[in-house]
């Protein structure tokens, strides 16, 4: 309002008739508004020549002009107001008294707004301003609810690095440093690892009605861990042991580190809870499965391999068609040559693949000098990129991204089954509080009865959890589903003809090199996009 004022009417009453003045608006006020001015006059039942008048008033000139040629009582200043549409704010807006008509106190305007229900406390400082400087036509936001104070979620602060890709360095020539890993989360003994925050509840607000308006729910949170540390009784984690700490399905890992020069015949098999340090290989045969990471600082020959964890190897994995690697998240290493099968829960990365049957629940990464996948399978649920993909030769090379379809058939089940599970409570869980209601008011069932609605309340719990487990599943599976949208291959170099892309369900065998372009599923169909 202080930029300046909006035009404004004011009807007045002359001997030979009803007229009506029109004020302009000044600085960078608004000019009058011929639809308000329209309702004012329907609401004092004022007739009027619209078309004349309208004319007139778009002019944003100070004039008047004739509504009839009738004399009204005088009219008293006015007021009226909205609420918004969240029931938090009321916007009052004045029209001037004709000659002879009064003007509103404080107190008229108070008890309008209380006439018409409306409890929030009116701003005194907001009258006072209008009644001090008139200003009609205009708006003043004249009274306003109270608003929630929204609530914090508890939550886990963590004190060591959670995300569980240990990323190789890029050097200046595009090579990448697969021993610069630095993949071990070290903690000490007392050392603290986590933080419990508890959630602080909101506070109601109540809206211009006085209807209170409840803050939503916040989360509770917990520290889930396992041996190795310990949890205070005020919500700290401290390390019980000189070791590693990672962060797994939601669930804090304190152990200390199996450090061996190789996996050979001098350690036989190695089957470990916590995380595996090998400064030599992991050579052909043996079988290594621990619940954390594996830092392998050479080579992983034709073994079997499983983490709960990361798996990194500095210089490569040579399967001889035989190795089998598993990793709970991600595997990062030099190059990836001729491996039955290696899956990753989280991404792969390698300066080459070849001749190897590799899958990612995220991505994979093929970067460095040479950056090729060539031969075999990759298949990722989100991306795949690479300087090369396939061969001039025409070694058979198939790239898959997208959601695995037995994920969606998964989906739907799901989806039946809880359709199923609703049906079934929305039929005995009305038998059940019927029953409940006949024991409260004192009658007797006989034991038989009684031992099959025992049974039944079994059931409608057990219904009630797998319902409620099946929720959990389809929220993780549409957060997957999402990621479909944007699945993609990216080729960074070349792509030989030859080469079989996937995305989704849609298929596309390459009949020609493509160069610098990224494939993706548009329809049913898998298109070329250029980079």
């Amino acid at each position: 309002m202080a930029g300046g004022r909006n035009g404004y009417f004011q009807v007045n009453v002359a001997s030979d008739g009803t007229y009506i003045h029109f004020f302009p608006a000044e600085g960078d006020g608004k000019p009058v508004d011929v639809k308000e001015m329209d309702a004012y006059l329907q609401t004092k039942c004022i007739p009027y020549d619209k078309r004349s008048v309208f004319l007139e008033a778009e002019k944003n000139k100070a004039t008047k002009i004739m509504l009839n040629n009738s004399q009204i009582r005088p009219l008293d200043e006015y007021m009226i107001f909205t609420v918004s549409e969240d029931r938090m704010s009321v916007n009052a807006r004045f029209y001037p008294p004709s000659e002879g008509g009064s003007l509103m106190t404080e107190e008229e305007i108070r008890k309008d707004l209380q006439y018409n229900k409306i409890k929030a406390e009116p701003d005194t400082e907001v009258i006072q301003g209008f009644l001090s400087d008139r200003r009609y036509c205009t708006d003043y936001i004249i009274a306003t609810g109270t608003p929630v104070t929204p609530g914090i979620d508890g939550y886990v602060e963590y004190m060591f690095d959670t995300d569980p890709v240990a990323r190789p360095k890029t050097n200046e020539d595009g090579s990448v440093d697969f021993h610069a890993l630095n993949s071990v989360r070290a903690c000490g003994a007392g050392q603290v690892i986590a933080k419990l925050h508890n959630e602080q509840p909101g506070k109601p607000g109540y809206d211009v009605f006085g209807e209170i308006i409840m803050p939503k729910e916040v989360r509770k949170a917990a520290i889930k861990h396992s041996k190795g540390s310990t949890l205070s009784e005020d919500g700290v984690l401290t390390s019980d042991v000189d070791g590693h700490v990672t962060l797994t399905d939601g669930i804090v890992f304190v152990s200390s580190v199996l450090e061996v020069k190789d996996v050979d015949v001098s350690t036989g098999d190695i089957n470990y809870e916590g995380n595996l340090l090998v400064d030599g290989n992991i050579t052909t045969g043996y079988k290594v499965n621990v619940t954390g990471d594996i830092e392998v600082r050479g080579v992983i020959e034709a073994a079997e391999v499983t983490a709960g964890g990361q798996i990194t190897v500095a210089k490569g994995i040579n399967g001889m068609e035989k190795g089998v690697i598993k990793a709970g998240h991600s595997v990062v290493a030099k190059y990836i040559n001729s491996v039955a099968e290696l899956e990753s829960g989280g991404m792969v990365q390698a300066e080459l693949i070849l001749n190897s049957h590799v899958s990612a629940k995220d991505m994979i990464k093929v970067e460095g000098r040479k950056g090729f996948i060539t031969g075999g399978l990759a298949r990722a649920g989100s991306k795949i990129e690479a300087k090369t993909i396939g061969s001039d030769m025409g070694a058979p090379t198939n790239v898959e991204v997208g959601t695995d379809p037995a994920l969606k058939a998964r989906h739907a089940k799901l989806i039946k089954q809880n359709e199923e599970l609703r049906a079934n409570l929305s039929r005995t869980e009305p038998v059940l509080m019927a029953t409940v209601e006949r024991l409260k008011r004192g009658e007797k069932l006989p034991p038989d009865q009684l031992m099959k609605m025992q049974e039944l309340n079994k059931v409608i719990q057990q219904e009630k959890e797998t319902l409620k487990n099946n929720m959990e599943e389809l929220a993780n599976m549409e957060m997957e589903f999402d990621s479909e949208s944007i699945a993609e291959v990216v080729v960074l170099g070349v792509a030989y003809a030859g080469t079989r892309i996937t995305v989704s369900d849609a298929t596309l065998t390459l009949k020609k090199d493509y160069q610098y372009c990224r494939f993706r599923r548009e329809g049913a169909d898998v298109r070329m996009v250029a980079i």
